[in-house]
This record gives C-alpha cells, sequence and structure tokens, in this order.
C-alpha cells in the first residue's frame, strides 16, 4: 500500500503520522473520519473504540496521507459505498489491541474484508529476524 499527500474521497484510507507508529481512519466525507480510537484522543487501550471525528481530530496537526491502490488492490477493494456503510456498522466496537486489533487492521477490514496490519507484520518481521531467525 502506498499513501500519498492528497485530497480524500468517500471511502479512502487515510493515515497519519505519530511519531513511532501511523495511525489509520476511513474517509466518509464532509471532513469526517471514522477510526479505531480513544474518545481521549490519546492511545488508551481500555477507552478505544470505533468512532466518528472531524478530520482535524483526527489529525492533530499532521500530515493527511490518503492511500493510492495499485490495480491488484482496487480489484479486491470494496466500493467506497461499501467501505463507509462497513465503518459505519462498526461504530462503537471495542476491543483495542495493538498487536491483533488495531487501527489499521480496521482500515483494512473496511476496505478489504481483510483483518491486517503493515505495522504489526513489519515490527514483528524485524523482532523474528532480530531474536528468533537464522
Amino acid at each position: 500500500m502506498k499513501f500519498v499527500s492528497k485530497k480524500p474521497s468517500l471511502g479512502d484510507q487515510i493515515k497519519v503520522n505519530r511519531g513511532i507508529y501511523d495511525h489509520h481512519g476511513i474517509y466518509i466525507g464532509n471532513d469526517r473520519v471514522i477510526q479505531f480510537g480513544s474518545t481521549t484522543g490519546e492511545l488508551d487501550p481500555a477507552k478505544a473504540m470505533v468512532i466518528e471525528t472531524s478530520l482535524d481530530d483526527f489529525l492533530k496537526g499532521g500530515e493527511l496521507l490518503v492511500c493510492e491502490y495499485t490495480e491488484d488492490e482496487l480489484k479486491k477493494r470494496r466500493s467506497p459505498k461499501e467501505i463507509v456503510e462497513y465503518a459505519k456498522a462498526h461504530l462503537g466496537d471495542k476491543g483495542y489491541d495493538i498487536v491483533n486489533n488495531n487501527c489499521e487492521h480496521f482500515s483494512n477490514e473496511c476496505a478489504f474484508g481483510e483483518h491486517k496490519s503493515f505495522q504489526v507484520e513489519s515490527v514483528m518481521g524485524l523482532l523474528f529476524n532480530l531474536f528468533g531467525g537464522k
């Protein structure tokens, strides 16, 4: 997946860098975002849930990056309407887990129906190579 600086469209996967990680969400139009995050604005797993926020609240001053899909990704991707409907259907969902159920998992689940986090896979691969690989 490649993310670029551009104006988002309905159903786009978006992200913003938070320093040591990227925070992901789904753009639902009218400068609104559905994200798996904390209502307090901080990464607090106990208070995290799927919420709707303004784009400004999502970005917190950071740079908006929008997913630019490859042809293969576009073939697997749900329609923008389906992505938004899926995201809205999960408002209020809880169970945040940084490794198994985070904001990127949610974003990919909305867009592709795949529960996947490339950030987690990357870190786990690095740890495996450092400590478990030969």
